[in-house]
């Protein structure tokens, strides 16, 4: 029991910081929906989602296997392998992401990317500083990871939220928040003064494993790029959806969708908390053929994400429209029928609990991608039907469906797979 407590505490120190950004992110939405209007917000949204789309492909997937394989060489006190590869990878993200850039800015000046999806030129232009500091900011918290500092890993990772929160809080109450292309910026901004500080930090604590041991890429690549394509995917089934509502409703419409689609990123958070801070255990578990031990871990874990996010969820589920109104105000009320949709969708999420991470803990990275793909399929297919015909309702449709399939067929498909050896004795 006490070894049981000891390691529930530092997993809820890092939901308690994980909750925190939730309610800081939260926080600045209302104040920018309040301030500046649903228009601005959806401009800010795209521009954000669009450099979480083009950062997820840069990074190459190898955020997770810095984690991943940091954290297995140091526990055999391979210190200066650990170091070579997050050298290695860091390098390689770096040049990858710069490369992005320099093909972004000249197709977004000169070609039509801005237009097609009625977006604000200059939030899209700032894009550019997410693809120059996402990729490596991720690649700082996740080697923070398997460094075995989760939680200033965790802090980390949420300090742009609350960098953010306290500007636009300044901002609104002096100057006013400025256009969306200045609020992408500041966001963007205040993530590349996370990724110094973190970043500072991991390089400190690599010093300490010894002489870095010269690795090569190949091998590593073709264990990220999976991930990345099931990452960029995901990632990518948002954008587009989107994108699409961005062509066909009013601004106003696609904010107040926007604004709905931030509100369950607070669950889509806790999720993303708990399969960050248990991943490293269920592989951990696996290799050491403690199958039974890494299920025990995921029932916790899908315990403990569903007592967090199960206040949020109900009351968009059951209240949409009086939490968008009073929240956000009037203007928002017409996603709430939306919210509700898309509460359930990430209501299965949370009861599927950290399967996604078990799958790619235990080299199932295949099997996870193969899910994904069905997931963005019928995305694909029911948009492109609903969303012309039902607006946002189809949207919400749409968005929730995937979602819903992924988790049932992966739960599914966990179960049969990662199933403990019988004893013989």
């Amino acid at each position: 029991m006490a070894g049981a407590r000891k390691l529930l505490s530092p997993a809820l120190l890092a939901y308690a910081i994980s909750g925190a950004a939730a309610v800081a992110s939260f926080v600045a939405t209302i104040l920018l929906a309040r301030s500046a209007g649903a228009a601005l917000v959806g401009q800010y949204a795209l521009a954000a989602s669009t450099a979480n789309l083009l950062a997820t492909f840069a990074v190459l997937g190898l955020d997770r296997i810095v984690m991943r394989e940091v954290a297995g060489d140091l526990r055999q006190g391979l210190g200066g392998l650990a170091r070579g590869k997050l050298a290695r990878i860091a390098r390689v993200v770096l040049w990858v992401s710069l490369a992005l850039a320099l093909l972004y800015v000249p197709l977004l000046w000169f070609g039509p990317v801005a237009a097609m999806l009625s977006a604000d030129q200059g939030a899209m232009l700032a894009v550019t500083i997410g693809i120059l500091v996402w990729p490596l900011y991720r690649v700082s918290h996740h080697g923070l990871r398997g460094a075995g500092m989760p939680i200033a890993a965790q802090f980390f990772e949420a300090l742009p939220t609350f960098l953010f929160t306290a500007c636009v809080l300044l901002l609104v109450f002096s100057v006013g928040v400025g256009s969306a292309g200045q609020v992408t910026a500041l966001f963007l901004a205040m993530q590349a003064i996370a990724l110094a500080a973190g970043g500072y930090l991991l390089w400190q604590k690599a010093r300490s494993w010894g002489p870095a041991i010269s690795v090569e890429m190949p091998d590593l690549l073709r264990s990220g790029l999976p991930i990345m394509a099931i990452a960029f995917l995901q990632v990518f089934s948002e954008w587009l959806l989107l994108a699409q509502i961005s062509a066909t409703a009013s601004a106003a419409d696609v904010g107040a969708f926007r604004v709905a689609f931030q509100v369950l990123t607070v669950a889509s958070l806790v999720v993303a908390t708990g399969e960050s801070y248990v991943a490293p255990k269920l592989a951990g578990d696996y290799r050491a053929g403690q199958i039974d031990l890494m299920w025990r871990r995921h029932r916790r874990a899908t315990a403990l994400m569903l007592l967090l996010a199960a206040p949020l969820l109900a009351l968009a589920i059951l209240a949409p429209g009086w939490l968008m109104r009073v929240a956000f105000g009037p203007e928002f009320v017409v996603a709430a029928t939306p919210l509700a949709i898309m509460a359930i969708g990430q209501l299965f999420n949370v009861l599927r609990g950290p399967t996604g991470a078990m799958l790619l803990m235990t080299g199932n990275e295949g099997i996870a991608l193969r899910l994904t793909l069905a997931g963005l399929a019928l995305l694909l297919v029911l948009s492109f039907v609903l969303i012309p015909r039902y607006g946002l309702v189809g949207a919400a449709i749409a968005y929730s469906a995937p979602i819903i399939l992924r988790c049932l067929l992966g739960y599914i498909i966990a179960r049969k797979l990662l199933v403990a050896p019988v004893s013989t004795s």
